[in-house]
């Protein structure tokens, strides 16, 4: 009898905490312990995916492959579909799809047994044209096949996901230590902050895995940084450069080819992403961003962390860079330019770091290329996932650093009264350059492509 007594005490105990955490609101169901009983959702695997048409390489298969900077494309006209074959007949909760920026205005979620009957589990409108707009589906039903079928488009543009994920009522949820709903055989982001949407991994819906600096470095405090909340450009920080250069600098000086846009950027999730497309627009033929904080943040050493997944493919040209503030009165090379990562077009896993200047009237420059000690991925590439790139500077030296490394990739003393342009302050510059000195001759196929940065922080 006493035994049966504590066991209802703790039950009691057990819901009224359950009660609590509810009624204080939690967007997350948390489980309590070990409860075999609790069915959880769960991430189906998906055959196969078929689609009404898809423009250039942007096939069916783009929104299965777990790459969120993949993506399906579809012709520019309604209706369209995609389909998921799941293999065979799964009991369905929720389907969670991924949209570019050509996303559905209005469309359905159908399911089927046969590939060819349809039933309409769910009709959805949502007129947002938001870069990464999220859209989860409550649907219900046994079926094999699940379809997005899109009746109307938010642009003039086709329908465009870069994931198209299932879920099912699975098995029973085991241990979960951060009470996310995802247990933790299966979690890949232990620690999830209580009310933070998940996906079924575990980590934050829109999360790209990578590395992520230390907030703090011993000896250094953090002076600046943009972090990109929000959903529109901090313009106490940044503006942007707009057009071809021309006509005092065409090309803006490398035979690039593209026009810049504010248009091309966007701000959603904490990130800030600029998009280069294959467009035509002010007499080019291609678009992209460029960013600067000239006029309103300007540094004069210290360490510098930009975090950011590159465009990859023949053509994009992505930089972290910077300019003296002098540019406008003295001019380029003059000012100084440190480059604080380039990447060539194509070469998918490398990196640059370089430093430009004048040396007594000719142009000089100096970097990890000269040196053959540029940084290459021991797998993967600066596609898939965050890094970061990092120099620390003062004034005798400016070192490259990627990621966690202790080690500089790449440094140059600069004490010498010939680099006196190196010990001034500096502002920062983004972009994506097409073609040009270091993009390429672009491949028209791999557009369009993202640089997407997560922070800049200056520390000293």
């Amino acid at each position: 009898m006493n035994a049966f007594k504590s066991m209802r005490s703790l039950l009691a105990t057990l819901l009224l905490a359950l009660s609590t955490e509810l009624l204080a609101g939690p967007t997350r169901i948390q489980l309590v312990g070990n409860i075999s009983t609790v069915p959880q959702q769960t991430l189906l695997s998906v055959v196969s995916a078929s689609a009404s048409s898809g423009e250039g390489s942007y096939t069916a298969d783009k929104a299965i492959d777990n790459n969120n900077s993949t993506r399906w494309g579809s012709a520019f006209y309604d209706p369209n579909w995609i389909t998921l074959d799941l293999g065979s007949a799964q009991d369905l909760s929720s389907v969670v799809i991924d949209w570019e920026v050509a996303s559905a205005a209005t469309y359905e979620i159908r399911g089927s047994n046969d590939n060819s009957n349809w039933t309409v589990l769910a009709s959805e409108s949502n007129s947002s044209s938001a870069n990464h707009r999220m859209d989860t589906v409550s649907i219900s039903g046994n079926y094999r096949y699940v379809q997005m079928y899109g009746i109307t488009r938010t642009t003039q543009y086709g329908y465009s996901i870069y994931e198209m994920d299932v879920y099912g009522v699975g098995g029973a949820l085991g241990p979960d230590a951060d009470y996310d709903g995802v247990g933790d055989s299966a979690d890949q982001c232990p620690g999830t902050p209580a009310n933070t949407p998940v996906g079924s991994d575990g980590c934050e819906i829109g999360f790209i895995g990578g590395y992520d600096a230390p907030t703090s470095y011993p000896g250094m405090t953090l002076v600046w940084a943009d972090e990109f909340n929000g959903t529109s450009l901090n313009t106490a920080n940044w503006t942007h450069e707009i057009g071809d250069g021309c006509p005092n600098l065409c090309g803006w000086g490398n035979n690039e080819q593209q026009y810049y846009r504010a248009e091309n950027t966007a701000v959603a999730n904490g990130w800030l992403t600029i998009e280069a497309k294959n467009e035509s627009f002010g007499g080019r033929n291609y678009t992209s961003s460029r960013l600067k904080t000239q006029g309103k943040q300007s540094f004069q050493y210290g360490r510098i962390d930009f975090r950011a997944v590159l465009p990859q493919g023949l053509g994009p040209w992505p930089a972290l860079w910077m300019l003296g503030d002098s540019i406008s009165s003295e001019g380029w090379p003059e000012a100084g330019e440190i480059d604080v990562m380039e990447k060539i077009g194509g070469e998918e896993n490398r990196i640059l770091g370089t430093v430009h200047w004048d040396n007594n009237g000719s142009y000089a420059s100096y970097g990890c290329g000269d040196t053959g000690g540029c940084p290459t991925l021991s797998s993967g590439t600066f596609a898939d996932e965050f890094h970061v790139f990092s120099i620390v500077w003062d004034s005798n030296f400016i070192r490259w650093y990627l990621d966690d490394a202790t080690t500089p990739f790449h440094t140059i003393d600069i004490s010498s009264s010939a680099l006196s342009e190196f010990r001034a302050p500096f502002f920062f510059l983004m972009n994506i350059a097409v073609g040009g000195s270091l993009g390429g001759t672009p491949n028209n196929a791999i557009f369009p492509q993202k640089m997407i940065i997560d922070y800049v922080r200056v520390y000293q």
